[in-house]
């Protein structure tokens, strides 16, 4: 009998170091749960089942060898391929047979583009198609196609133009004064004849108003800017001219009016009718100085125009030209990229911008239809603020030369593949503030792209970044849960297989009711503590040898009993 429980007492405690070892031998394997190895002791029994109140023990048996499944610490790589479940939860495996189950997350792409193990197992999860993550486990996939480019189709753009931009030349604030040059942007002089044969210098002065490409006209008889009974030679006059670009005809009279011409001059502040008939009336200065009568008439076609000082033509190659501009990347239809500008040229004071766009720096673009020259987006197009700096909306039409028609943005011809196509463009939460002019600009469309790589994000998504920096969803991993771990079967390979005792797997997603998150980049590492196996690796000996003492003591006594004679 003593034969017996000493053999028990060996084979339990080389059971003990052969989990331990196993534990040691595991101690950097990824996934790897530790083992613990269970005692009962024996006692014989009677055909009754209850043994005697005096019953020797029979020795020890191992009633079970479990897992702890505890998680490990993460450990972070460089491979995107990587990942690690922060929670509860297992992998879920297709091993050809059986579904399998594991923690270990270093995960493989094989030559057909699925994730395996090193075993050769696949990752399962939730395939996507077109984006939209399917509901059928499957095995991971990850396509290596390049993706086809998509055409710019819509296009947002979010700008602050900044408040204290000026129009060029800039209003003039301050009163009028001869003596002053900040009063007043350029002269014109003329020489007059009184009643005594007498030369008088009369001189216009022009001084910019809050209209655009407007002036205020004063004028002087030898420095005076009034007569003898103080009343101004000249009153309150103003003189409208072209724009640099010019090719509009302002009048209706079929000819487009030239580049900086003179348009209105009248004593009221133009409006559209005012443009439209071409009212000019010609400046008359009279008053006395001296006590002799000073009479100057100056026609219009006479009055100096105002291409000296005013803003040059619309050039994108010259900043000078317009208050703020900028240029991004739109696609056409093959994915070839091209260069859209946007520039905003302010007009006068009352908040408004003539917007000018162009792409590869031209305005214009052949119509394959009628071979004429059309723009990418129509003249005379204008961005409104109201005193807020809020946005007020988009024109056709810029006051005083025309009545501002609401309009809703197109660009016409972006894609050189399909000219007829129209693209929107979205002004919305655009503002004029007392900020530096900034912009944030959006679209669509997108060059082809070749696979650049995949990556985890703590939902579980495969998501594919590719070279033309877009990403594709790809998928999601899917993650298992069980009644009891502790049912679950050892299948090697740092994987588990469901039993009875475990119960069916439950399958969902990452980051959803009980399942853990994941990190991808990382690993779990095996959760065995090396301190604390050495120590039972000295339990163990310590009590093979003393099971061992047993055996010799046992063996002593009855050959004792052998030898008697």
């Amino acid at each position: 009998m003593g034969f017996n429980t000493a053999l028990s007492g060996i084979k339990a405690s080389a059971d003990y170091l052969s989990v331990a070892g196993n534990n040691i031998a595991n101690a950097d394997t990824t996934g790897f749960k530790k083992s613990r190895i269970e005692f009962d002791d024996i006692y014989n029994t009677s055909v009754l089942g209850a043994g005697s109140g005096n019953s020797i023990g029979s020795g020890v048996s191992v009633s079970k060898v479990s897992q702890e499944f505890a998680s490990g610490n993460l450990s972070y790589t460089d491979n995107n391929l990587d990942v690690a479940i922060d929670g509860s939860g297992f992998f879920v495996l297709d091993a050809g047979i059986a579904q399998s189950y594991t923690r270990a997350g270093n995960f493989k792409l094989d030559e057909d583009g699925f994730l395996i193990t090193n075993s050769g197992s696949h990752l399962q999860g939730f395939n996507a198609v077109n984006g939209v993550i399917g509901g059928n486990l499957e095995n991971m996939f990850i396509p290596t196609d390049r993706i086809s480019p998509e055409p710019t189709t819509e296009m947002e753009l979010k700008v602050n133009l900044n408040s204290k931009s000026e129009d060029i030349p800039p209003f003039i604030k301050a009163d009028f004064d001869p003596y002053d040059p900040d009063t007043y942007n350029y002269t014109q002089t003329q020489g007059v004849v009184d009643a005594n044969g007498k030369t008088n210098i009369v001189t216009y002065y022009y001084s910019k108003s809050e209209l655009p490409n407007t002036y205020k006209v004063n004028a002087t008889v030898n420095g005076n800017l009034t007569d003898d009974t103080g009343a101004a030679f000249l009153g309150e006059t103003f003189a409208t001219y072209n724009s640099a670009d010019g090719d509009t005809d302002h009048n209706g009279d079929g000819t487009n009016e030239q580049p900086f011409e003179l348009l209105y001059l009248g004593e009221n502040e133009p409006g559209v009718s005012d443009i439209a008939a071409g009212t000019k009336a010609a400046l008359t200065v009279s008053g006395t100085l001296g006590g002799v009568a000073v009479t100057s008439t100056l026609a219009p076609e006479e009055v100096r125009d105002s291409s000296s000082v005013a803003r040059e033509s619309f050039d994108a190659l010259n900043p000078e030209t317009y208050t703020y501009g900028n240029t991004r990347s739109v696609y056409d239809s093959l994915g070839e990229t091209h260069t859209m500008g946007y520039y905003f040229i302010k007009q006068g004071e009352n908040n408004t911008y003539e917007l000018r766009i162009t792409m590869d720096g031209e305005e214009t673009f052949s119509d394959p239809l009628t071979g004429e020259d059309t723009r990418f987006l129509e003249e005379k197009t204008a961005v409104s603020f109201d005193a807020a700096g809020n946005l007020l909306g988009t024109y056709r039409g810029m006051p005083p030369y025309d009545v501002a028609q609401p309009i809703a943005l197109e660009i016409k011809g972006v894609d050189p593949t399909n000219r007829g196509r129209i693209t929107p463009l979205d002004f919305t939460g655009s503002t004029q503030f007392a900020l530096e002019n900034t912009d944030n600009f959006e679209q669509d469309g997108f060059s082809a792209g070749e696979l650049q790589g995949v990556s985890f994000d703590r939902d579980g998504f495969l998501v594919a970044n590719y070279t033309n920096q877009q990403t594709a969803t790809l998928g999601q991993i899917a993650l298992a849960t069980f009644d009891s771990t502790d049912g679950l079967l050892p299948a090697g390979h740092t994987s588990w297989l469901a039993s009875k005792g475990s119960g069916p797997a439950d399958i969902g997603r990452p980051n959803s009711g009980t399942f853990g998150k994941i990190e991808g980049g990382s690993l779990e590492e095996s959760n065995v503590d090396l301190t604390s196996e050495l120590v039972a690796l000295i339990e163990a000996q310590r009590n093979y040898q003393a099971n061992s003492k047993t055996l010799e003591t046992e063996n002593t006594v009855t050959q004792t009993i052998i030898n008697l004679r």
